[in-house]
């Protein structure tokens, strides 16, 4: 799109020929129809939130109809379900063009388009779409439907581009010709309105009295007259708001001048009509419906400032934002998805930016969602409970397993593990376990299971994986001891036989405490042996006797008056092995330092014995 209309004219002075002027004509039909195209493209991107084809493409971009029963879709989803739209990626279409149930999307379609109501006169046949027949009578019916939805508060109003849309000369002329080589005549779009209000109405003259007297109440400006003239019963106007006068007032106001301003502009394309100037019916509606929609979001927003379940349940089930599957049983979800969804928005855009009706109809199917998840969950917690009082295994653990009650894995051969430890725990917590305790437990039990499967299977790695999860819970687990705790377990579990093959998590912690006592015992035990050795070195029998006293090294029978003997005995020791191994740093390990002892202990009692 480069620039607007067709072939730069003439002076005016200058006298065109018959041919000149028809080629003139036929120039400016095909500018009025791109500028429809591109409406049309224009709205149904705000519909669809999606990029379509430019005006000039925009035609064959219609005929497989996957984008209009897209359309349909989000005006009447119960009768254009996404899942029934024939090649909804348009995958068949890119590859082999064409193909007969791409009428399935068209027809799709029309029964959206006449499941809300828009009067059949408007309705184009298959084969203007399909067959590319009539594919302005289509674009034509866009116009009426984009107005007919504005009217009901469905969809976005339609603005209107003439003269503000450029379009190359090639553009215009290919446009030209294929209007001309169809033989097609554009539809008097400038009569949609008029021909809605008289559809839809048995007494046209009343209404177009009546939307005439809208008119001029709102040029005078004055909301209270602009109110009353809106609630003439003769205008068939619905859902008509006392409250919001002044911003019927504004919102008509602004609409009736912009539509002045593009009648101003517009050349002799369409026939002139008194609706170029003056809001129609539909649009009157369109309008008062769409200050509704901004009344009931404000609502929407005070309520949840307002952090009130009951005010925003209330704003949700204004008719005006006709939302789906809202519950009286959901405000404390409502309320919390909301208000997130509000949080997000006023960090991204700022806090005045209100969510739209689109975004709060998906806050409630989100919440909607969420709440029938919980209230599964709950269901499916007091079945565990019952199976658990209950007392049978198999029944306990098909429960825990059912997806609803959105617990950690189960494994059904130990069965008999989780009905007993649940059981137990259900009578602690006085007959009743929450999701969060069964969540917590089911988890710890499971793991349990993988470590004695583990145990079981020989897997060493997998028994220290067990045991290293957080999930299972055990206290006080050290990388350096996994081959120690998987020996010990390996040890009690053979020492119980087939009967208690089985280790709980009691047990499990019990060894693993255990082991890591007896790590620490024999850390501590070379750290004694160390300082006796030391004491040796430097000679002071005092040292060597504290060190020998020290519990971790585990000596029995030394006694305060033998202080002396110790330390002669272990040094002559201590020197002996140096001189032994060749190593000047030899030391003495506990066994050595034991019978030193022993030997210091009985060479004192045997010369006390002699003296005697």
């Amino acid at each position: 799109m480069e620039r607007s209309g067709a072939a730069p004219r003439r002076a005016v002075y200058e006298r065109l020929t018959a041919e000149e002027m028809d080629e003139q004509r036929r120039q400016n039909v095909a500018y009025q129809y791109l500028c429809r195209l591109e409406e049309a493209k224009r709205w149904m991107e705000a519909c669809l939130k999606e990029e379509l084809p430019a005006p000039v493409e925009l035609e064959d971009g219609l005929r497989n109809g996957v984008l209009l029963a897209k359309l349909g879709h989000c005006f009447a989803p119960s009768v254009v379900p996404l899942k029934k739209i024939y090649d909804v990626q348009q995958l068949q279409y890119q590859a082999t063009g064409l193909h007969f149930r791409h009428t399935d999307n068209i027809n799709l379609w029309l029964s959206a388009i006449a499941h809300v109501g828009l009067p059949p006169t408007f309705f184009p046949e298959t084969t203007d779409l399909y067959d590319k027949k009539n594919m302005p009578r289509v674009v034509y019916c866009l116009h009426a439907l984009s107005l007919f939805l504005f009217r009901l508060g469905l969809a976005p109003q339609i603005h209107d581009l003439y003269g503000k849309v450029k379009f190359t000369a090639e553009e215009v002329s290919h446009m030209a010709s294929e209007l001309g080589r169809y033989g097609l005549q554009l539809p008097a779009f400038s009569k949609i309105g008029g021909i809605l209000a008289s559809e839809l109405s048995g007494d046209e003259a009343a209404v177009h009295a009546a939307v005439l007297a809208i008119n001029e109440a709102v040029e005078r400006g004055v909301a209270a007259d602009t109110l009353a003239a809106l609630q003439n019963p003769s205008a068939l106007l619905g859902d008509v708001r006392g409250p919001l006068a002044a911003t019927y007032q504004e919102l008509l106001a602004q609409a009736k001048r912009e539509k002045a301003t593009n009648a101003g502009s517009r050349e002799d394309g369409e026939s002139r009509d008194i609706y170029d100037r003056h809001l129609t019916q539909a649009e009157i509606q369109g309008h008062v419906s769409h200050a509704n929609i901004l009344g009931a979001l404000e609502a929407v927003d005070s309520a949840l400032e307002g952090q009130s379940p009951e005010a925003l349940l209330e704003a949700l089930q204004d008719p005006a934002l006709a939302l789906r599957g809202v519950r009286r049983g959901f405000a404390d979800w409502y309320l919390q998805q909301l208000s997130s969804d509000r949080e997000q928005k006023a960090q991204e855009l700022g806090p005045e930016e209100l969510l739209e009706k689109e975004e709060v109809q998906a806050g409630v199917a989100t919440a909607n969602a969420r709440g029938d998840r919980e209230l599964a969950m709950l269901r499916a917690v007091r079945r565990i409970n019952q199976a658990i009082r209950a007392g049978v295994a198999a029944d306990t653990v098909k429960e825990l397993r059912c997806p609803e009650a959105q617990l950690p894995p189960v494994h059904p051969c130990a069965s008999a593990v989780y009905q007993q430890e649940l059981a137990v725990l259900q009578r602690q917590q006085q007959g009743e376990l929450g999701h969060e305790e069964l969540f917590v437990a089911v988890e710890m039990l499971s793991a349990v299971v993988l470590i004695n499967q583990a145990l079981e299977a020989g897997d060493a790695h997998g028994v220290w994986s067990g045991l290293a999860n957080p999930a299972t819970g055990l206290a006080g687990v050290e990388g350096d001891h996994a081959q120690r705790y998987f020996d010990a377990l390996l040890e009690l579990r053979q020492a119980r036989g087939p009967a208690g093959a089985f280790l709980s998590w009691n047990d499990l912690q019990a060894t693993v405490s255990q082991v890591n006592a007896r790590a620490q015992e024999e850390t501590d035990q070379v750290l004694a042996v160390s300082l006796i050795n030391e004491a040796l070195s430097q000679g002071s029998p005092e040292k060597t006797l504290s060190a020998l006293l020290l519990p971790a090294a585990g000596l029995d029978g030394v006694r305060l008056p033998v202080a002396s003997r110790y330390h002669l005995l272990l040094a002559a020791a201590k020197r002996q092995k140096a001189q032994g191994t060749g190593d000047p740093g030899a030391v003495l390990w506990l066994d050595e330092i034991r019978q030193q002892v022993a030997r210091a202990n009985q060479d004192t009692d045997a010369a006390q014995r002699s003296k005697g």
